[in-house]
């Protein structure tokens, strides 16, 4: 596994945030919650990246961050792990869900976050038309 895996995480519901961050400590991962001030700020900076810009972009007024998980620092095998892992824990799914990459370490959050509400919307389309 990668040195420090990290989830950031966004989920209003207390409760469920509550299941997350005692799951990810069972597993040895860490957790930052990410909130709706952060909509502007970068993944870097969110992830804590040496260098990275603070923020970038402007983000549209009253913006609000849907439920959502960020992993930093994880190989493909500690994400495999963690997705297994979850299911069976049973915690309810979260549907929004990226890995940092080279790509998307300079987007701002809401850029992140617009981009997987569009990537999904696209799956579920495709899911009735296959239907």
């Amino acid at each position: 596994m990668a040195s420090n895996p990290t989830v950031l995480y966004h989920i209003p519901d207390p409760e469920k945030a509550r299941l997350l961050t005692d799951f990810c400590r069972s597993i040895h991962f860490q957790t930052k919650p990410i909130s709706d001030r952060d909509a502007g700020r970068t993944i870097g900076s969110l992830c804590g990246q040496p260098g990275a810009a603070q923020t970038a972009g402007k983000v549209p007024a009253g913006y609000k961050l849907p439920e959502l998980l960020i992993f930093s620092d994880l190989s493909e095998t500690a994400l495999d792990f963690f997705l297994k892992a979850y299911r069976q824990a049973g915690i309810p799914p979260i549907a929004l869900k990226a890995v940092v990459t080279p790509h998307n370490v300079t987007w701002p959050l809401y850029a992140l976050t617009e981009e997987l509400e569009q990537e999904r919307a696209a799956m579920l389309l495709r899911g009735k038309q296959n239907t």
